[in-house]
């Protein structure tokens, strides 16, 4: 008479070990079908180009930093710092622009884009010059960094533009020396204004505006009693604009100050 086998029955304990064992197979090989690809800084940064192309630089900086942070050749990395500082170059966040352009060129003075840094950097202040009366700092650190540009990279292919801005960046400040000269000779404070002036015509003696310091510094120096330097500017300015306007208004200036009683002393 045959035997009657028992039925099994797993323990709770046997279902325990048999669910874990499930659960880490069916773990196992999802992530074998789901593994993540190999990071491709390549293919990274030419997404953050196009987000920044469209004006997402936010995005575009996250993406950017992650390519810095993981691209071991260092070649994607180091181009991801660069452009991190175009994103807020191009969002108008200057400073911190520059000084991500600033580190960069800290780090890689001799990359073959140190040329490009170096004149984003100077156009970081340039792109703040608005007002006269209020641009001269900006100015003044433009042209600094402009001249860094011509002097550490001679061979960069922005010297035109950094000519024509450089020329920019001085009319802006011989304007500004202007603007202020005026506001001092309107208030009667004329050896302020005679020293804002003379400084103007000595540090930028191209300036378009150098007829009317000359105008108003000899007026000034008539104002502190300064006869024989007043006589002096004013035919200069003669001498050298014969036939505009206020050469006219010297030439009257002129005939007063000699026409007054007194003896002229060279001073």
């Amino acid at each position: 008479m045959p035997v009657k086998k028992k039925k099994f029955k797993p323990t709770s304990l046997q279902i325990l070990l048999l669910c874990a064992v499930i659960a880490v197979s069916f773990s196992c090989n999802k992530s074998i079908l789901y593994e993540e690809p190999p990071f491709d800084p390549e293919a990274s940064l030419s997404k953050a180009n196009d987000l920044i192309n469209d004006g997402y630089y936010e995005n575009a900086r996250e993406i950017l930093e992650e390519i810095a942070a993981k691209d071991a050749t260092r070649q994607y990395g180091t181009l991801a710092r660069l452009r991190i500082a175009d994103t807020y170059f191009e969002d108008e966040l200057f400073d911190e622009a520059a000084l991500e352009y600033q580190n960069f060129l800290g780090v890689h003075t001799h990359h073959k884009y140190a040329p490009y840094a170096q004149f984003k950097l100077a156009m970081t202040f340039f792109n703040r010059i608005k007002t006269v009366d209020v641009s001269s700092s900006w100015a003044k650190a433009a042209i600094r960094e402009f001249e860094k540009l011509r002097r550490n990279y001679p061979r960069n292919p922005y010297m035109d533009i950094t000519e024509s801005k450089i020329k920019t960046c001085k009319r802006i400040l011989s304007e500004y020396e202007f603007y202020v000269g005026s506001f001092y000779y309107d208030k009667g404070a004329y050896e302020a204004a005679v020293n804002r002036f003379v400084n103007m015509l000595k540090a930028y003696p191209e300036s378009k505006m150098e007829s009317e310091a000359l105008y108003y510094l000899g007026l000034s120096y008539e104002g502190i009693g300064q006869r024989s330097k007043a006589l002096s500017t004013l035919s200069m300015l003669i001498e050298k604009y014969p036939t505009i306007k206020l050469a006219n208004e010297a030439r009257e200036a002129l005939d007063q100050i000699s026409s007054k009683p007194g003896l002229i002393i060279n001073e």
